[in-house]
């Protein structure tokens, strides 16, 4: 069991064959020179004296890559997890109280505060502006 604890340790103290891999390991580093003000093609070139053989286009395309794999996302639904009694109940609690809201009560809202003229048609197309019917139906003449 020692003897592949080592072997490990070895091979993480080797740097990565990969340039991606490479990146990824020097992230913390880099995202550190960038904030102390250097600009990352600085940093390229100050890699590059050090022996990094990569073109500055393939260097900003994998620190960008790493920068956004370090992102965290939303959970998908592949790999649902248990989750604990105490969320499920507040997860609960959220929908009883969604399921009372007025989903249109933000458009309400916004055409109250509407500036300029408004004409909303009437609700009966045969009443006139009057408040009378106009009827063309023979039955009611």
């Amino acid at each position: 069991m020692e003897h592949f604890r080592e072997c490990l340790n070895k091979l993480a103290d080797t740097p990565p064959r990969r340039k991606a891999a490479l990146i990824r390991s020097l992230l913390p580093g880099i995202e550190t020179a960038l904030r102390s003000g250097h600009c990352l093609k600085e940093i390229w070139v100050a890699l590059e004296g050090e022996g990094l053989q990569m073109s500055y286009r393939g260097f900003h395309k994998a620190v960008s890559r790493s920068r956004n794999a370090k992102k965290p996302t939303a959970a998908g639904g592949w790999g649902k997890q248990d989750k604990p009694s105490e969320a499920q109940g507040l997860q609960e609690t959220k929908v009883e109280t969604v399921e009372g809201r007025d989903p249109f009560a933000n458009l309400r809202r916004l055409e109250e505060n509407r500036p300029g003229f408004h004409w909303r048609g009437t609700r009966n197309a045969k009443t006139s502006a009057h408040g009378t019917e106009d009827s063309n139906d023979k039955n009611k003449r």
